[in-house]
């Protein structure tokens, strides 16, 4: 799997999980667990974003140079 297959599954999941907090299943005592499980989701997808990004910033600065 490369790494834009990875990130794309975790939107995917954290989208399930808003789905989950906006629909009819919600429960109170599943809310604590999935909420925690999906703000570690976000915190990934923002590393791995931030590194997308460093990425770009370091190929946009060679481009500069020449």
């Amino acid at each position: 799997m490369s790494k834009q297959d990875d990130i794309t599954n975790k939107i995917k999941r954290l989208n399930e999980y808003v789905s989950w907090f906006e629909g009819e299943e919600f429960s109170l005592e599943e809310s604590i667990d999935k909420y925690a499980e999906a703000k570690k989701l976000a915190e990934e997808i923002q590393s791995d974003l931030d590194e997308y990004k460093n990425k770009v910033n370091l190929v946009k600065k060679q481009f500069d140079k020449e």
